[in-house]
């Protein structure tokens, strides 16, 4: 069995989840249905989510690397939700609701996971996002500079959460003490030293990463299966915030302005994705950091 074969599996099951979000959402505006947001409902999303990334992670990455990533990831956000509701740290002073479920040090398990699918997705596709990688071809060196690549993958990240944020604050899942300038007329608002901490964190997660495992798009490897799922991931968790806040937030300027925010990561790795399948094709050395 191919590479190609078994990534299949994840790909298949993804395309079965953002097929089912998007109809709940769908149900929603022609049915005026109210989609459950309770803590089994977030477990269950995000639970389904996570399943993929580890499945694709593990087929694409190996599972010494995936389970570096992902725990990396757990630990790093985790510490930073822990100063931020404790100490007003990193992404201002908040405060989380017990909506979602078991927590630590005020910080719910639930919400250091939810960072899992959004940072593999940002992280994958930054190489469909990078010139170096696009051009790789006409380099005689094929090296990517790791500090351009976790800046891609931060920005892609925080351009979630200018959607998301104004949903979690509506919905009671944690409250911004004093609030802040973006939204403000949601909840009071978000401080913008949010999503700087985002931006902070994120790049902190992607550039140690990318500086001590191997994880960039090989030849040898399904280049295919490596790129396609994490931007199919994207997407959808795009399209759900999309129809979550014009649907059950019903605000449709929080969607207009996760629009502008991710849709030119979607329309630039859209329109990269074939010369990179290309490219990669045609070249045999491998790809390394500098």
């Amino acid at each position: 069995m191919t590479n190609i074969d078994k990534g299949r599996g994840p790909f298949q099951y993804l395309l079965a989840v953002t097929v089912i979000s998007v109809a709940l959402i769908i149900l929603n505006m022609v049915l005026g249905m109210r989609i459950p947001f309770s803590v089994h409902f977030l477990l269950g999303y995000v639970g389904a989510l996570l399943v993929f990334v580890v499945w694709h992670a593990v087929l694409t990455k190996g599972w010494k690397n995936s389970l570096f990533m992902f725990g990396l990831s757990f630990v790093v956000a985790f510490s930073a939700e822990t100063l931020g509701v404790n100490f007003g740290l990193v992404f201002g002073h908040y405060y989380y609701s017990e909506i979602l479920g078991l927590s630590l040090f005020g910080v719910p398990f639930l919400a250091a996971l939810a960072w899992e699918p959004i940072l593999y997705a940002a992280f994958c596709i930054s190489d469909l996002l990078s010139p170096a990688v696009v051009s790789l071809p006409s380099r005689s060196s094929h090296r990517v500079s790791p500090l351009w690549m976790a800046a891609i993958a931060a920005l892609a990240t925080t351009a979630w959460d200018m959607m998301i944020d104004p949903i979690a604050v509506s919905q009671g899942w944690w409250t911004w003490v004093g609030g802040g300038p973006y939204m403000p007329y949601v909840a009071n608002g978000v401080p913008i030293q949010n999503f700087i901490g985002w931006v902070g964190v994120a790049f902190v997660i992607n550039l140690i990463y990318r500086k001590v495992a191997d994880c960039v798009p090989q030849p040898s490897r399904s280049a295919s299966l490596s790129l396609y799922g994490p931007l199919t991931l994207y997407i959808s968790l795009f399209l759900t915030s999309f129809g979550v806040a014009i649907t059950i937030l019903e605000r449709p300027e929080v969607a207009l302005v996760g629009t502008l925010a991710m849709g030119p990561f979607i329309v630039i790795a859209l329109t990269n994705l074939p010369v990179i399948l290309l490219n990669l094709s045609n070249i045999t050395s491998p790809i390394t950091y500098s």
